[in-house]
């Protein structure tokens, strides 16, 4: 399991800026989990250091192409990622098509 993880993250970086290529659904959940321990870690360091999260800074091109990525596999338009500016309804919709949504482009179907 850690070397899925491992893998997952280490692919997160290295396709930090394809935007045209595809990403596992799987690989979507690792990676938020591996950002989500590493923001825990490094979050109280960084905020009394710098005074905001150096780490999620420099996540935010690797993540908005991972999410690109994930979105086309979904069968939607790169222009879907404004879904986030509407709060709650957009981050939930979001979620749901990411994390949930079947790998293959233009499947829109859920598990």
């Amino acid at each position: 399991m850690l070397k899925t993880i491992f893998n997952a993250y280490k692919e997160f970086w290295l396709n930090a800026t394809d935007f045209k290529s595809a990403t596992k659904r799987s690989d979507w959940w690792w990676v938020q989990l591996a950002n989500l321990l590493i923001s825990f870690l490094t979050i109280p360091i960084f905020l009394r250091t710098f005074g905001f999260n150096v780490y999620g800074i420099i996540c935010i091109l690797p993540q908005l192409a991972m999410d690109i990525r994930r979105i086309k596999d979904f069968g939607k338009d790169w222009k879907w990622i404004f879904i986030n500016l509407v709060p709650i309804f957009g981050w939930i919709l979001w979620f749901i098509w990411l994390g949930f949504g079947e790998t293959g482009r233009g499947k829109t179907k859920f598990i």
